[in-house]
């Protein structure tokens, strides 16, 4: 239920409430499976998390980053409430921005490999990085919105483009900054 209403309404309309009334169940029943909502709200991320790891896992397994991208596309295509989990509502709550953060050092180090150079807790690297996922995201929610067409595949290869496009700047800066 949980994914659901973050998935279709966003985080503010999770409570305990809520989440009771639309699976029909007592308030007592909550409780004795979450804490609070904050722990349901990791519960919902991971889980929104876990579907994206499984659909690009063939991709990350090849190092194929154009089958890595069109497996997340086919996923939110088919599921929005992924893509707003995952990418939109993490802009506007501070705990999911923290998930993300959390995360996000290994979904890059599976996705992208030996591509990373440097250290993820360099600033520099992590402004890198950041410039790379705030791009992704934004192409991503485009994409799940239906504004950039339904060529799936095209989508994809434009994707890989930007990626492989930032990666490098991020190989170039940090080969600069070690000379």
């Amino acid at each position: 239920m949980g994914v659901e209403i973050v998935g279709t309404q966003g985080v503010s309309a999770l409570g305990m409430r809520s989440v009771c009334r639309a699976a029909g169940l007592s308030q007592r029943f909550f409780y004795e499976s979450f804490a609070d909502t904050d722990v349901l709200l990791h519960a919902v991320y991971r889980a929104a998390l876990s579907r994206l790891q499984q659909a690009v896992a063939q991709g990350v397994a090849s190092e194929d980053l154009h089958a890595v991208f069109e497996a997340a596309a086919r996923l939110m295509e088919a599921d929005p409430r992924v893509c707003r989990i995952l990418l939109v509502e993490p802009v506007a709550d501070v705990r999911l921005r923290g998930y993300v953060r959390e995360t996000i050092p290994a979904i890059a180090t599976a996705a992208l490999g030996d591509r990373i150079v440097g250290s993820p807790d360099d600033p520099s690297v992590r402004m890198h990085f950041s410039a790379l996922f705030g791009a992704l995201i934004s192409l991503f929610v485009e994409w799940t919105e239906g504004s950039l067409g339904t060529d799936r595949n095209a989508f994809a290869s434009h994707v890989t483009t930007v990626a492989t496009q930032l990666i490098s700047e991020i190989s170039s800066a940090e080969t600069k900054r070690r000379s």
